[in-house]
């Protein structure tokens, strides 16, 4: 059985390491049924950003497929916080959800394939419903719905360097579920 003391050393090729930070109560139900779905009343989606988390979801149905039967949203996790690839420090992570919560983080290994990555600087501008420029020239001041949309689509642009945007990059990671399969490693932590 899964604990906090297992971890898999083996990370095969075609597969991404990434880290949640999910509720025990969450931890529990991927324990129990041997998988994790978002549940929607869960999520961080006021209503002000829905229309953000709804293209976000199509965009991942065109990119990785659809979602499995009763899914509407994602699970996230970290690709890279700052810029680097390592297990999130949890000192400054921990502050998730309400204080004197018990959380856990999970580090995880997912085929590559089930994931889409994104820019999370990037994804708060899609957030305040604003046009997506990657570099300030190409800028718009007011774009038509159309412009605006398919500007979003530069969230996916992990790879360029850009002046306009912050670096190093934090990189964030949506999937449909999350199997107890592809868990290495739970740590219990308070959310502080």
């Amino acid at each position: 059985m899964l604990n906090e003391n297992t971890i898999t050393t083996n990370i095969r090729e075609g597969k991404m390491l990434l880290w949640t930070i999910q509720h025990v109560a969450a931890y529990k139900v991927l324990l129990e049924t041997g998988r994790l779905l978002a549940n929607e009343k869960y999520l961080f989606c006021e209503e002000d950003f829905r229309f953000a988390y709804d293209w976000l979801s199509e965009q991942m149905k065109n990119r990785i497929g659809i979602q499995p039967d009763g899914v509407k949203y994602p699970i996230w996790a970290w690709y890279q916080w700052e810029g680097v690839r390592k297990r999130l420090d949890m000192r400054s992570h921990r502050y998730w959800g309400k204080k004197g919560e018990p959380i856990v983080l999970l580090s995880i290994d997912i085929p590559d394939n089930r994931v889409l990555l994104s820019d999370f600087d990037m994804w708060h501008n899609i957030l305040n419903d604003g046009y997506l420029a990657l570099y300030e020239k190409d800028d718009i001041d007011d774009p038509c719905e159309d412009e605006k949309r398919k500007s979003w689509e530069n969230v996916f642009n992990i790879d360029i360097e850009t002046d306009y945007w912050h670096t190093p990059k934090s990189t964030q990671a949506t999937f449909w579920e999350l199997k107890k399969d592809w868990v290495l490693k739970a740590e219990h932590f308070i959310s502080a």
